[in-house]
Order: C-alpha cells, then structure tokens, then sequence
C-alpha cells in the first residue's frame, strides 16, 4: 500500500504521521529531481582547431614542456591534451590557432593545426553505469565513418572532436539511435 508522509511539527523534524496515498495517485520510481536514464542531450560546440605536435627530440619529456611553456607565454588555453609517441596533441580556440603556430615557429618540430573542429557532447546521467551506453555511443560514432580526432568519458557524458560536418552527421546518427531509430 502506497504512503504519504507529513511532517506533524514545525520545530520538530523527527515528528510524523503517515497517511494511506489517495488510490488515484500514480506510481513513481523516480524522485522529481531525477534524470531519465539515457541520452538526454547531444550538443555541437563550435570553434575549435586541433593542433598536433610530432617530431619532437629526446629528452622527450622535456620538450613536451617546452612546447607548453610556449603555448602557455603566448597565453593560450588549451583542451584534451593528448601524449603521443613521439609529441602532443591539444584543442584551442580557432581564433588562438595563428598565434599558437607563431609561438612553435621555432620549435624545431612538426606542427600541424587542423581547422574547423568541433567538439560533440553526449549527455547521459550515470553513463558509465548504464550497461553498454557508451559501446552503443561509440559503435553509432565508428558506423558515421567520420574522422574522430579526440575520444573520451565521463560520469555524465561522452566527448568526441571532429570536423563541422563530422559533428553534424553524429549529432543525427545519435539521436536517432536514442529514439529507437527514428528520425
């Protein structure tokens, strides 16, 4: 039998009294505050070039730090840095690009920014927690056939960097696959 509980006393949070739930009232297993389980949101965050740094020399570690000082003296802000065998890679503004190129001019390495990036937002509450959500998002991902610069997770989402036209046709794919199909 459902239950509805009242408190009895103003001053006094332990007191009271619990009640039959009218007949008519609906079955919840969700609190109000709750998220539905599954995605809630695919967003496309515009704006971004990946940068890619390769070639660098030995001591590997220091010329890893090397590069980010530079980056960091032509104050730049930088997203998902990535180690690499043999450099780095990162996100930064589009409109911070030019000057992180002009900052490794002399580095001695290969730098190769890549324009027109996005970054793709899946939303999903406990994602990690939903048996088999993020091999389903990342199986819808692969099956676009778009270039994926960038994977990742977290508790509440799953973030993936491509291209303008990559970002759009994920966005779709993945919605769809979320409502069963249907577009």
């Amino acid at each position: 039998m459902p239950i509805n509980i009242r408190k009895v006393g103003a001053g006094d949070p332990l007191s009271c009294t619990v009640d039959e739930a009218p007949t008519n009232a609906p079955a919840s297993t969700e609190t109000e505050f709750e998220k539905p389980r599954g995605i809630s949101k695919v967003e496309i965050k515009t704006g971004y070039a990946q940068v890619r740094v390769n070639g660098l020399p030995e001591p590997l570690t220091e010329t890893r730090l090397d590069v980010l000082e530079h980056v960091r003296n032509a104050q730049v802000s930088i997203d998902f840095l990535k180690l690499t065998q043999q450099g780095l890679s990162f996100l930064v503004s589009e409109n911070d690009a030019e000057a992180v190129e002009e900052a490794l001019s002399n580095q001695g390495s290969h730098v190769q920014i890549e324009h027109e990036r996005c970054i793709v937002l899946i939303h999903a509450v406990n994602m990690r927690d939903e048996e088999g959500l993020v091999a389903r998002v990342v199986s819808v991902a692969i099956a676009t056939g778009i270039h994926i610069d960038h994977l990742g997770d977290m508790h509440d989402r799953i973030y993936l960097v491509t291209t303008s036209a990559g970002a759009t046709k994920l966005k779709s794919a993945i919605e769809q696959d979320a409502n069963g199909g249907r577009a």
